[in-house]
C-alpha cells in the first residue's frame, strides 16, 4: 500500500532530520514540516479513493464504454422512477445499496435484481463516523449489508463502495477478509450538490470519457429528473453504456 511507503519514507526523513538538524534551531520547525506533510498525505489518501493509497480499487473500465452506478437506496420515491428510465432505454447499471435500505424495501431491492442490474455493498449503516469503526465494527457492519442483499436475491455480491469515498487500513484487511473488490469511480456528477438537472447533465457530458465510471445517487429527485436526458446525450455521442461487470470484467456476484 502506497499508506506504508509514504510512512517508512516519512520516518527515515523524520530520522535523518533529527541526526542533521539535531544541534541547531532548524529540528523543530522541519520536524513539525514533515509531520505536516504526512498529515496531509494521509489525510488526502484517505478522502481520494481514486489515489489507491490504503487500497487499490477499481476506479475505470478496461473497455471503450461507459457504466452507470448508483449509490444510496433503495429509495421508494425515486429508485422504481429510476429504474422505469434504465428499462425504457435497455441499459444494465449498477446499485451500491445501503443494508438497512434493502431490509426495508426488499421488493425494489428484489426488482433491481430483476431488471438485470448489479447489486453492491456500500455499508449496512452507511454510518457518517464509519471511518472510525474498528476493524471488528466494520467487518460486521459490510458483513450484515451482503446478509441482507443475499436474503433477498439469494447472490452475495462481491462488488463494495465506501460510504463517502472515504478508506482507511481497517478497510483493506476487512475487504481482504470478506473478499470484497473496492469499486471507485472516475466520474462524481455531483448530484448531490445540484440544484437543477441541467447541472447534472452539463458536468457529465462535458467531462464524460471512454471506461468511465459514473458516480450517481438513486435517492435523489434530481437525479432521477436527469437520467433519461444523461443516457440520450451519451447515445447521440455514440457513447456505449454497459453494465459495471463487463466494463471492469469481474463477476459481481460469489458463485459459490
Amino acid at each position: 500500500m502506497k499508506h506504508n511507503l509514504v510512512t517508512f519514507v516519512s520516518i527515515t526523513v523524520l530520522a535523518l532530520s533529527g541526526i542533521i538538524f539535531w544541534e541547531t534551531d532548524f529540528l523543530l520547525p522541519v520536524s513539525i514540516l514533515i509531520i505536516l506533510l504526512y498529515l496531509g498525505v494521509t489525510a488526502y489518501g484517505s478522502f481520494k479513493i481514486q489515489a489507491n493509497y490504503f487500497l487499490k480499487s477499481i476506479n475505470q473500465g478496461k473497455t471503450k464504454s461507459i457504466a452507470l452506478t448508483f449509490d444510496d437506496g433503495p429509495n421508494p420515491n425515486t429508485t422504481p422512477r429510476i429504474l422505469e428510465v434504465l428499462k425504457q432505454k435497455n441499459i444494465k447499471a449498477a446499485f451500491f445499496v445501503i443494508g438497512k435500505n434493502a431490509a426495508l424495501y426488499p421488493d425494489i431491492l428484489k426488482q433491481i435484481h430483476n431488471d438485470g442490474h448489479t447489486i453492491g455493498n456500500h455499508s449496512f449503516s452507511h454510518h457518517h463516523l464509519i471511518g472510525f469503526f474498528s476493524s471488528k465494527k466494520l467487518k460486521g457492519d459490510l458483513a450484515h449489508c451482503n446478509e441482507v442483499i443475499r436474503d433477498v436475491i439469494g447472490k452475495t455480491p462481491l462488488f463494495f463502495r465506501p460510504p463517502f469515498g472515504v478508506t482507511n487500513p481497517r478497510y483493506a484487511s476487512v475487504l481482504n477478509d470478506l473478499q470484497l473488490t473496492p469499486i471507485g469511480w472516475s466520474l462524481r456528477s455531483l448530484d448531490t450538490r445540484a440544484k437543477s438537472k441541467y447541472k447534472i447533465i452539463n458536468k457529465i457530458i462535458s467531462e464524460l470519457k471512454s471506461r468511465d465510471i459514473v458516480l450517481l445517487h438513486d435517492h435523489l429527485k434530481v437525479t432521477a429528473d436527469s437520467l433519461e436526458d444523461v443516457i440520450e446525450h451519451c447515445l447521440q455521442k455514440g457513447v456505449k453504456i454497459v453494465p459495471l461487470h463487463q466494463l471492469i470484467q469481474k463477476e459481481p456476484y460469489d458463485q459459490n
